[in-house]
């Protein structure tokens, strides 16, 4: 009987030391037969190695040269046919790495990718259905979460769910060094190039704990619009959400017609279609109880998401 592939986990940590332990056991726990996990300490300051070893993880250390050059070097030393990759604060659930290894063999892909479940501190419930209702209703334009059960062929999978076959991932040489945030859709683009393919599958789960502050989200919203405006200098428009500045900017600039008389009525014709739009969406992803926390979380995104794209530097150090 034929043995099943190895699979090598790699996570990258930065003092990671009060989530690190859990995302080890749950690795340890796996129902999968064969396993290594690989953490990659990226300088940290804590006991994240310790905490690693004491795990039975095979620990890489290095300087802080953050997640994608962390991650390159688990791919040096990694030793499976298949490499997955989470993060310091994700726990697997039992039948992750059997789920992905299963939709790599069944669907071909390069590349698979799981469902995200955001776990927020305690007494922040309210804002953790917020932030998933705000995700869901912005997947008409981002592919960041997925909460749906629907198993299917897709652009991009999150970094913290996913698995590759790991000879196409060393071809294309890993991630880029020095990008990050984005660096997996980075990956993904360039895999696509030499025809890769990727593929979702809903009950390969982890668990990512977050902050689950205001803040910590304005923070990341812009991390991403800096990230996306990166991709595009480097690849070009491959995705909906590329197009977002210049929609935006297009409805900014049609509200100054709003100063001509005879275009006054076809401004607001537009503000109007936009405004019901925007309720369809709502009312089909969102419970009403949610909607202000949402509109809050649209408003913030776009600002903050619009100011990183503005603010992005050419390079990536």
């Amino acid at each position: 009987m034929t043995s099943p592939p190895l699979v090598s986990v790699i996570v990258a940590a930065r003092n990671s030391a009060s989530t690190l332990e859990a995302c080890l056991q749950a690795l340890a726990a796996q129902d999968y037969p064969r396993l290594e996990a690989i953490v990659v300490d990226d300088g940290s300051e804590d006991d994240t190695a310790a905490i690693a070893e004491a795990a039975g993880a095979r620990v890489v250390r290095t300087p802080a040269v953050g997640a994608s050059s962390a991650r390159n070097l688990g791919l040096q030393v990694a030793n499976g046919e298949i490499v997955a990759f989470t993060d310091g604060d994700c726990v697997a659930g039992i039948g992750w790495a059997t789920a992905l290894v299963d939709a790599l063999h069944s669907s071909g892909a390069t590349g698979v990718g799981g469902r995200q479940v955001n776990v927020f501190p305690p007494g922040r419930q309210t804002l953790r259905d917020a932030f998933e209702a705000f995700f869901r209703a912005a997947s008409i334009v981002s592919d960041y979460t997925r909460g749906d059960d629907r198993p299917r062929h897709v652009q991009h999978n999150a970094s913290c769910c996913s698995a590759y076959l790991i000879t196409p991932v060393r071809d294309v040489g890993g991630f880029t060094p020095g990008l990050w945030p984005g660096e997996d859709v980075d990956l993904d683009l360039r895999l696509a190039a030499r025809g890769g393919t990727f593929y979702y599958v809903p009950w390969a789960v982890v668990h990512h704990h977050r902050p689950g502050t205001f803040p910590w989200f304005r923070r990341m919203m812009r991390r991403y619009g800096e990230a996306e405006r990166r991709l595009v200098r480097q690849h070009g428009r491959r995705r909906v959400i590329d197009y977002v500045p210049a929609m935006v900017g297009l409805v900014l600039a049609v509200q100054v017609l709003f100063l001509l008389p005879a275009a006054r009525g076809l401004v607001a014709a537009l503000d109007g279609a936009l405004l019901l739009g925007g309720l369809g969406l709502l009312a089909a992803t969102t419970p009403i109880r949610l909607w202000p926390a949402v509109i809050l979380f649209g408003i913030t995104a776009i600002w903050e998401w619009h100011i990183g794209w503005l603010l992005a530097p050419r390079n990536h150090a």
